[in-house]
């Protein structure tokens, strides 16, 4: 537990705006989004001994945010009442926008391999690690998902 300790005051606080960004991309306005990485930290102290440093700290965290992401969606497909929240588009890149609207639609697996891979530039090994997947299986995702985002995008033109 002490390695836990010294991760959780060194290293996690540092990965905060990450981690925002990241729950921002996952499709989160942004209060909601802080809301899901304090629920992600909380996470992280509750079981930071199951944290064996395999896989990097921000992999393991990022693990956790989709995790609770998942949960929270979950919920929300059960109480039908709480739409989900478009991802905030920045003002100056209505493309970009788009994309991520657009990968958004995407079966969730590939969605987050996308996200993981292209948007937070972690590499495979480290998607898969987070993911619960082979190396293979990650590179199997994103080219299916990349694949599925290109025909999406191409029906969506004018």
């Amino acid at each position: 537990m002490e390695q836990a300790e010294a991760v959780r005051t060194e290293d996690v606080d540092a990965l905060r705006p990450r981690l925002l960004r990241a729950a921002m991309r996952l499709g989160h306005a942004p209060n909601e989004a802080e809301d899901l990485v304090q629920e992600t930290l909380l996470a992280f102290v509750r079981g930071a001994d199951r944290f064996e440093g395999r896989a990097s700290l921000y992999s393991w965290l990022y693990r956790v945010l989709v995790n609770r992401h998942v949960d929270l969606l979950r919920a929300r497909d059960r109480d039908r009442r709480i739409p989900r929240a478009p991802a905030a588009p920045a003002p100056d890149a209505h493309e970009l926008a788009h994309v991520r609207a657009t990968l958004a639609r995407l079966p969730e697996r590939e969605h987050h391999v996308l996200v993981m891979r292209f948007f937070e530039e972690l590499p495979y090994d480290e998607v898969a690690r987070a993911l619960d997947v082979s190396v293979g299986t990650a590179h199997a995702l994103a080219f299916s998902g990349l694949q599925r985002l290109r025909a999406l995008l191409e029906e969506d033109r004018p």
